[in-house]
């Protein structure tokens, strides 16, 4: 009776799936409200929730309840390890460019966020320095949640979080110096390192993230200057770095003695409960640079802070040249998003993310079936999603066009052979339906494309080795026959093209056949 009832919510919220009165993204009735509404105990609607969670319908947020999962109906997109490193190349600004044009598909797509709650008449002029030590507390106490004990004396903060690694960058290393980057990252970053002269080698992560040793290896082999690492929910693939990664990382780190910058705009995206562990929660030596931040497409709506560690002395003076800080409404802006009561908070809007995240995807994948597979997620600013087949050169230049501002080619965020097969998607987009639609046109143009060519390339293959193998008199003769033959074959019906076939060739012996008849008749 017990297990009926608790198979009673289950029921009773297919029931509402199949109606779509709940649709992924949606927040699930209170534990009470639901006991309640279908006249059960507490503990049997708990135990129902804990059943939904179990079977991936639901997932609970951190402070904020149940929500709603899209379950897919695809295989996950596996998104491997490198087995090499890959050294880039030196392309100048030319990546940078192109990265800049997909720069609004990076960031948060909301219009409000880490806006002025009060708009103030009076234009303020920047604080020089590090920022108002009230907007440093609040942004120590939002580093605390994540494991970095951060002194509000040691923090700075910035207009961009690229600026900030920028001139962290020009001040660690010089032209020509080697940079290792662990890859997929936010391609802001190794076109940044190529545009400013330094040397890129690649590591690609993968799901369970990178070869450390080939990492080592590449740390004896190669002069190497400065590591780039990605914090937790890197862009685009939304992984959760492992402790043991992590600590295995440090140990690399404390040996080698070389700078670090630890790239990490998404902490604050988690699909989890709990503080989200960074390489800087461990580093004890201080060796890393940590550069964190929230970005909106708005002007003047992003904020960075940055944590010097033992690279203060070099870097502040990099920072005061460059005149990165913030206004005094920017800063009254932050400190009320770093609130976790606000009606700005930055938990509110990464609860807003995680819903619509859901949504996009279930969208994507009902418009798009099996055409798309999603790299598992546990949070982050996008959906790493790899297509059946890549889009051709129009058909890509055509999507871009439109949609520049919510995908980013794989190309630029990867450097694998099969990079053409991904897109960044980014999840704040308020409405995908028209990203979606144009994705299927796109696709099945592909197809109908795909099944004219493999005829020509077999004609143009058939004449290649006609060419080749026949006498100079009698090659154009016998080409054109042979073509002419499969042409007319394939113009043919199914059944007519067999029986052409089996008049003019003679059957091929078959021993099988021979058993088959002796031991069946």
């Amino acid at each position: 009776m017990a297990d009926f009832l608790y198979k009673g919510v289950v029921d009773w919220f297919l029931d509402q799936m199949s109606q779509e009165a709940i649709v992924p993204g949606d927040k699930m009735p209170s534990l009470r409200a639901l006991s309640k509404q279908l006249g059960l105990s507490l503990n049997t609607v708990i135990h129902g929730y804990e059943l939904l969670s179990e079977d991936g319908w639901i997932e609970s947020r951190p402070k904020s309840g149940y929500f709603v999962c899209h379950r897919s109906e695809t295989k996950p997109a596996l998104l491997l390890a490198g087995e090499e490193l890959r050294e880039l190349a030196k392309d100048g600004t030319k990546p940078a460019w192109a990265c800049l044009a997909h720069r609004a598909a990076l960031v948060d797509q909301s219009d409000t966020f880490l806006s002025p709650a009060v708009r103030q008449e009076e234009v303020h002029l920047p604080v020089l320095g590090k920022g108002h030590l009230a907007a440093r507390e609040a942004v120590s106490e939002h580093l605390k949640g994540l494991g970095i004990k951060a002194h509000a004396s040691h923090l700075w903060l910035g207009r961009s979080p690229l600026a900030i690694f920028t001139q962290t960058l020009q001040t660690l290393t010089q032209r020509g110096d080697s940079v290792l980057v662990l890859t997929p990252c936010d391609p802001r970053i190794t076109t940044t390192l190529q545009s400013l002269g330094r040397q890129v080698i690649a590591l690609t992560a993968g799901e369970r993230g990178v070869d450390l040793d080939l990492a080592i290896r590449c740390l004896r082999d190669k002069s190497i200057r400065l590591i780039v690492l990605p914090g937790q929910f890197s862009f685009p693939a939304g992984q959760l770095v492992s402790n043991l990664s992590l600590r295995r990382w440090l140990a690399i780190i404390e040996e080698t003695k070389l700078p670090v910058i630890e790239w990490d705009l998404c902490s604050h995206l988690a699909y989890r409960a709990g503080s989200m562990m960074t390489y800087k929660s461990l580093d004890s030596s201080d060796q890393i640079v940590y550069i964190g931040g929230v970005e909106s497409k708005g002007v003047d709506r992003s904020a960075s802070w940055c944590l010097p560690g033992k690279h203060q002395a070099l870097l502040e003076g990099a920072f005061l040249g460059a005149d990165m800080a913030l206004s005094d409404a920017q800063q009254m802006a932050l400190s009320d998003a770093l609130q976790p009561h606000s009606k700005r908070s930055l938990m509110k809007r990464a609860r807003e993310v995680w819903a619509n995240s859901e949504r996009v995807k279930a969208h994507l994948e009902t418009c798009l079936g099996e055409h798309v597979s999603f790299a598992a997620s546990k949070g982050g600013m996008s959906l790493w999603m790899r297509l059946s087949k890549p889009l051709d050169v129009a058909s890509m230049t055509a999507l871009l066009a439109s949609f520049r501002h919510a995908i980013v080619p794989g190309a630029l965020v990867s450097h694998e052979a099969d990079a053409n097969h991904w897109l960044a998607v980014n999840v704040t987009l308020d409405d995908v339906e028209p990203l979606a639609k144009a994705l299927a046109e796109h696709l099945v143009v592909d197809e109908a494309k795909l099944a004219v060519e493999p005829v020509e390339t077999v004609i143009e293959k058939i004449e290649e080795q006609a060419v080749e193998t026949l006498e100079p008199v009698e090659e154009s003769e016998q080409t054109e026959e042979l073509v002419e033959a499969i042409e007319s074959d394939l113009a043919q019906p199914e059944k007519e093209a067999k029986k052409s076939r089996n008049a003019t060739t003679e059957p091929l012996y078959n021993p099988m056949l021979d058993l088959i008849n002796h031991d069946f008749g």
